[in-house]
């Protein structure tokens, strides 16, 4: 038996980690998984976390300043088995360094714990975050990539620019970005024809702790502009089943959500992702791509876009093959398991 600890809330990324996680899991390691929402442990859960071959803290940005036990509020000595990191990213600022960010002593104590009590090496979605943990003291650490980069059934499948695109999305960021304007008045020069989405990962309703009030506002002010414009919105608040389906019947994606491109890739779907934070820095990093930035001019991302389309996906060809080699290193981080 295996633990799996996630979180997933309204955020269909964040399901679909789970999703591909425990199915790698059932195919590499062991079937019989149990997981357990992070946000809901109580002392009952420690017989059973003691009764598994591994606790795996799976997939998201848990590497985060509170990580523990803001994250993960879980006691280290109580658990007698490898408590692992599966999958885990860095959360930091756009631009910011792995060497200039800091975790609480809490959650650095945690991290390091972990690490010493596992023989084997822990894993890690994007170089970023194995040179965060680097830099942090922690060596034994392999790159993966995302549990989300893999969908087994498309992995010998190669990569195929449409010949036509007639179904195009452009995900919405955690943030306003002045930048989704001009992104939405360009689209149909660059889709022409093309029905076109405003895609809500987390729906409608911002969920920021701070600005949830101003994010949603936006949100709403975007989606009456998107709609003059001829986009129709369509959220996924907690429903990973509307995601897939709907992200698999598109031609082409691009937007601020690091999990809308993902799945996109993984489904051989040529897509574009624009980072918000160091999330999706380090996953285009990962994937051998140059990033493109929320704070980038926005000519320079339509112009990035122009290129995508006139090269019929080269970049896309190019993660793809990333994504695919790196297979193998996460089927060794699983023979550990």
């Amino acid at each position: 038996m295996i633990v799996t600890l996630t979180g997933a809330y309204k955020n269909a990324g964040d399901y679909l980690i789970g999703h591909r996680a425990r199915a790698l899991l059932a195919t590499h390691v062991d079937s019989d998984i149990i997981n357990i929402n992070r946000k809901e442990i109580t002392a009952d859960h420690y017989e059973i976390f003691n009764k598994a071959r591994a606790v795996l803290l799976t997939g998201g940005p848990a590497y985060q300043a509170k990580m523990h036990p803001g994250i993960y509020p879980i006691e280290l000595d109580q658990i007698s088995v490898p408590v692992i990191p599966f999958g885990l990213g860095w959360k930091g600022q756009l631009g910011q360094a792995p060497e200039d960010f800091q975790f609480t002593e809490s959650s650095s104590r945690f991290i390091a714990d972990i690490h010493a009590r596992f023989s084997g090496s822990s894993s890690v979605r994007d170089h970023l975050t194995k040179n965060l943990l680097n830099h942090n003291g922690i060596d034994n650490v392999m790159m993966t990539g995302c549990p989300a980069w893999y969908d087994e059934s498309k992995l010998a499948d190669d990569f195929e620019f449409p010949t036509s695109i007639k179904r195009v999305v452009l995900s919405m960021p955690a943030f306003p970005h002045q930048q989704v304007w001009d992104l939405m008045d360009a689209t149909s020069q660059l889709f022409p024809g093309a029905t076109k989405y405003l895609a809500f990962q987390a729906g409608y309703k911002s969920t920021h702790v701070k600005n949830q009030k101003e994010y949603t506002a936006w949100n709403y002010k975007t989606i009456r502009r998107g709609v003059l414009k001829g986009f129709r919105p369509i959220s996924f608040d907690s429903d990973f089943a509307k995601f897939e389906s709907f992200m698999k019947s598109v031609d082409f994606h691009f937007g601020y959500r690091v999990h809308s491109h993902i799945f996109s890739l993984s489904q051989r779907i040529p897509s574009m992702l624009i980072a918000e934070d160091s999330r999706g820095v380090g996953q285009a990093q990962a994937m051998g791509v140059e990033p493109r930035m929320a704070s980038d001019d926005s000519n320079a991302v339509i112009a990035a876009l122009r290129e995508l389309i006139d090269t019929r996906g080269a970049e896309v060809q190019r993660a793809i093959e990333t994504m695919r080699s790196t297979h193998a290193t996460m089927l060794d981080f699983f023979a550990q398991v």
